[in-house]
């Protein structure tokens, strides 16, 4: 489920990327077809198509519906890396798309460390970091995946990440479906209320956007005393007075496009 959401975001980024540089509603809608399939998944097993409610500490809130298992071994093995290739092949080699892209919003790899920021933004400007395999987390470690990494900096690199990125969470998907055991959905009596102990943590995963992380103060009953939630398109939007710097008005737009924010995320 953590990989078809990624696939949903970046599916979801290149499209309105195309829009940012003008392309109204052709790639986009191409994108969001494939996305909607994805969202049928996500209703089947949780009942919403948006806000889905379906992890829980020890497994899942409950087993997959029939006919769901099927489904996703038709995207993951047939229909999606069919569809990202004709994507690839649209958009990729564009005269216009490159042209509008290429050395547009450049940042070096030393200002992208320098502001934290984290996910496609860090990779594209050459830094080969993703938690999944720097601190593994769930079972990543189990996967044979590669950490997509290009060397421009720019919004041109930017889009490849995370178009290879996708190709990437395909090959995920496609191990996890092959080895997805039976048995149990929830380890021990499902918990409404987590009670921890007293104390401080942090907890980090691979966000589509980057670092996704959630700072937790306990004084040891059920609601957190204190918690901090760290935003990947709060931090990554800092980079966007260095990415600018030099480029026309124009770009603007295209640049921000590249940096993939969801407003809500930067505005609470």
């Amino acid at each position: 489920m953590a990989e078809f959401t990624r696939i949903v975001s970046h599916l979801i980024s290149i499209g309105f990327l195309l829009n940012d540089l003008g392309a109204f509603f052709t790639p986009v809608l191409y994108a969001l077809e494939e996305r909607e399939l994805i969202l049928d998944i996500f209703e089947a097993v949780s009942g919403s198509r948006m806000m889905c409610n379906y992890f829980r500490f020890g497994g899942v809130a409950r087993d997959l519906p029939e006919g769901a298992y099927e489904k996703m071994k038709e995207l993951a093995f047939e229909r999606l890396p069919r569809k990202i290739d004709e994507l690839d092949r649209y958009l990729t080699h564009n005269d216009i798309v490159m042209v509008r892209t290429q050395g547009v919003g450049v940042i070096t790899a030393e200002q992208v460390i320098a502001n934290s920021a984290a996910g496609p933004i860090l990779r594209a400007s050459g830094v080969p970091y993703d938690l999944r395999r720097a601190d593994p987390y769930s079972i990543y470690d189990r996967f044979d995946f590669d950490v997509v990494v290009y060397n421009h900096g720019d919004v041109y690199d930017r889009y490849l990440v995370r178009l290879d990125e996708i190709r990437q969470s395909i090959r995920i998907l496609q191990q996890a479906l092959n080895a997805l055991p039976g048995g149990p959905i929830l380890t021990g009596k499902p918990n409404y209320q987590t009670k921890v102990p007293a104390g401080e943590s942090y907890g980090r995963v691979e966000g589509p956007k980057g670092e996704l992380g959630f700072y937790v103060v306990s004084n040891g009953k059920p609601n957190p005393w204190r918690y901090h939630v760290r935003a990947p398109s709060f931090i990554n939007l800092t980079s966007l007075a260095d990415m600018c710097r030099g480029a026309k008005v124009a770009d603007v737009v295209v640049i921000l496009g590249s940096i993939d924010i969801v407003l809500g995320e930067v505005d609470r």
